[in-house]
């Protein structure tokens, strides 16, 4: 397929939410590597995102609400395509920040006490309370599963770009997921960072092998009240560029939709990575709120 033929082709797909632009996995990743457990992943909106690993259900940074504007200026455009009455048990919670509406929301923040772990930053567990368990990067813990366990490593991330020092309002956590039987799981969190991210995955090959699936966080998140409109998470071409580098398995590309702070959307990444001859990585989670095997 040549490039404007792509391009057309990605623009209607997108638009009609079907799996044409899409691969889930390609057939030169899958015969590179197979985790041995089932995996699966829900995009609920937004970077709400359920994972079924290794027997436990995890959710990334939840977000429920319904669409609203918020007193920080940040507004939700599309509500969840899941409620919290229909996601079924959690078994943890990785958040990796609570200070910005689009990472956890009111409703989002109701559901905390309802998990029994939740994994996140220092400053979170201030603000938050006993119930989370702070985590400074590369500092590890063991979820229990009725099939062993999953080991859990906070890793570090940068929520602007590379040299800013946000202070607490930029504190952000990413996360690994890990161990006997789990494929091994890069979690970028609101990272801005392509130099930390490949650095990041770097340090996770030497250490753990070949990282299985990469979710990382994207959508360019800019807004003018902070660092003149830099963008505080991955751009299209940065992830692009960061799965490149670290070459999983599969990419779940998450965080470019119900906000308005989002710059970019689902179908840029998906040209961004076209562009590098690695499109058949991203798995597509559409439509939201169905599940899709990684397996």
């Amino acid at each position: 397929m040549n490039r404007s033929t792509f391009l057309r082709a990605a623009a209607v797909t997108v638009a009609a939410a079907t799996t044409t632009v899409f691969a889930a996995g390609g057939a030169n990743a899958a015969a590179d590597h197979r985790p041995s457990r089932a995996f699966t992943v829900t995009h609920v909106g937004g970077p709400t995102t359920i994972l079924e690993i290794a027997g436990a259900r995890i959710l990334l940074d939840p977000t429920f609400d319904q669409p609203q504007k918020y007193p920080s200026g940040l507004e939700k455009t599309q509500g969840p395509a899941l409620s919290v009455d229909q996601i079924g048990k959690i078994d943890a919670v990785l958040l990796s920040h609570d200070q910005h509406d689009d990472n956890l929301d009111t409703k989002g923040r109701e559901l905390l006490a309802k998990v029994p772990v939740v994994l996140s930053t220092p400053g979170a567990r201030k603000r938050l309370g006993a119930h989370i368990t702070p985590m400074k990067s590369w500092e590890s813990t063991t979820l229990k599963t009725a099939r062993g366990g999953i080991r859990v490593t906070a890793l570090p991330a940068l929520h602007g770009p590379d040299g800013v020092d946000r202070g607490e309002d930029g504190e952000v956590t990413g996360f690994l997921l890990s161990g006997k039987g789990v494929p091994t799981t890069y979690v970028s969190g609101d990272n801005a960072s392509v130099k930390l991210a490949k650095s990041v995955g770097d340090r996770i090959r030497r250490q753990y092998g070949r990282i299985d699936t990469a979710i990382l966080f994207a959508g360019a998140a800019r807004t003018p009240a902070i660092l003149d409109n830099a963008p505080l998470t991955l751009t299209s071409q940065g992830a692009a560029e960061v799965a490149e580098h670290l070459n999983p398995r599969k990419v779940v590309a998450v965080h470019t939709d119900s906000w308005n702070i989002y710059s970019e959307d689902l179908k840029s990444l998906v040209m961004a990575f076209w562009e590098k001859g690695i499109a058949d990585k991203v798995v597509d989670v559409r439509p939201a709120g169905t599940k899709k095997s990684l397996s």
